[in-house]
């Protein structure tokens, strides 16, 4: 019986053995953003081929070098009954992901939001003897609180965004850090009214309304009918224009098939242009927005234009939402400021008379809008303190 010659390792044999892996889990669109960044700092922090990211998450966190298990636009869902219609597709991700990740554990995972799916991965981790960050927290102290037991048992560090969340968690048991918020990285709105509205053939001199309805096609048909009704009614007060945001998660056709299909033939259709621009260019050429609750609540705040932030959901699942939310306001920019200092309409209260009536009150008395511009800064300086990736990086390097 003849025996093989053993192979002789070569430098790429050896480099591969001794690289860390490490799981990175993500969910939706925003996630993947910050994953991205987050995985580009610590590849600066160590060589990037000592490093081996696999996990979930969408095209940014693959082109930063993660090999992807599963992809975002497979995970992202809004509320209760559409994330069960996706229950078959979250189990044979989580499965693929512990199938990689139980013959040969990873030196770390790191969690980002997303906790209905990372919870269950954090417990699996820690009975895998992996060391689990969670990287942008639950919002626990809004709804269903009693997660942070497990939380406190499979999270070996939280990494919060907001503020406030530090306290929360340490209070409660849980080694937490504040490392800042991710969005006000590279946030470079384009302020040239005149060049931003001109070349979309608008007139500079007209009030304007940026409508943000959402990212994901769902919330586009619940939320930007609507948005455009209200629209309607703002126009036969004023003569305003108005700037539509197709994010690039969507594109422009499902928002276009909205539009045309409220509007119709509207008393100024010229008045209306759908955008694929940046959200954050759109909200810093505009007077006003209406804005889907969620990440662009906060990024309109720190664009510094007056805002009212709204959603509206399948009724089921807000009904649902209703019975575990426990915080008197959903919108994360008054939790930061910790008083209601941006209106908030969501379901059944967002009705077009009620956010056009809000709309006009700011577009037609200034005062009231320099007054939010001047509570929004405050929340601008206040989350600028740190940079969220490099302090994020660190604080995972610490495991590594």
């Amino acid at each position: 019986m003849c025996s093989s010659s053993p192979r002789i390792l070569g430098f790429t044999d050896i480099m591969a053995s001794n690289r860390r892996r490490v799981l990175i889990v993500a969910g939706e669109a925003s996630a993947d953003r910050y994953g991205s960044s987050l995985v580009e700092r610590l590849h600066s922090m160590h060589r990037p081929e000592t490093l081996d990211f696999y996990g979930t998450g969408g095209d940014a966190m693959a082109k930063a070098g993660v090999r992807l298990l599963g992809h975002t636009r497979d995970l992202a869902h809004i509320g209760v009954r559409e994330a069960l219609a996706g229950l078959g597709t979250y189990y044979r991700i989580y499965r693929r992901l512990i199938k990689e990740s139980v013959g040969k554990p990873p030196a770390l995972a790191v969690l980002l939001d997303f906790p209905e799916f990372n919870l269950k991965v954090a417990k699996k981790m820690k009975r895998l003897g992996v060391p689990v960050v969670y990287y942008i927290s639950p919002q626990i102290w809004a709804w269903r609180s009693g997660r942070i037991r497990a939380i406190r048992k499979n999270v070996d560090r939280m990494l919060v965004i907001l503020p406030f969340e530090e306290k929360y968690y340490r209070e409660r048991g849980v080694s937490a850090e504040y490392v800042g918020h991710p969005l006000l990285e590279n946030f470079n709105p384009d302020f040239n009214r005149g060049a931003f509205l001109g070349r979309v053939n608008l007139d500079p001199e007209r009030k304007t309304i940026a409508i943000l309805a959402g990212s994901r096609s769902r919330e586009i048909g619940y939320i930007l009918p609507t948005l455009l009704e209200a629209a309607r009614l703002i126009q036969r007060r004023i003569p305003a224009q108005f700037l539509i945001s197709a994010a690039p998660s969507i594109g422009l056709d499902p928002v276009r098939n909205v539009t045309r299909r409220i509007l119709g033939k509207c008393e100024d259709e010229g008045a209306y242009r759908i955008l694929t621009e940046d959200s954050r260019d759109i909200l810093a050429n505009a007077d006003f927005a209406f804005v889907k609750s969620g990440t662009s609540s906060l990024e309109a705040a720190l664009v510094g234009t007056p805002f009212l932030v709204t959603y509206k959901i399948s009724p089921l699942s807000w009904f649902i939402g209703t019975l575990l939310i426990r915080s008197p306001m959903l919108g994360l920019v008054n939790l930061i400021a910790g008083e209601k200092i941006v209106p908030e309409l969501y379901q059944k209260r967002a009705t077009p008379e009620a956010l056009a009536g809000l709309a006009l009150e700011f577009l037609e008395e200034p005062e009231k809008g320099n007054a939010m511009r001047a509570r929004l800064a405050e929340i601008h300086e206040q989350l600028s303190a740190r940079c969220a990736s490099e302090t994020a990086a660190a604080a995972v390097s610490s495991f590594l």
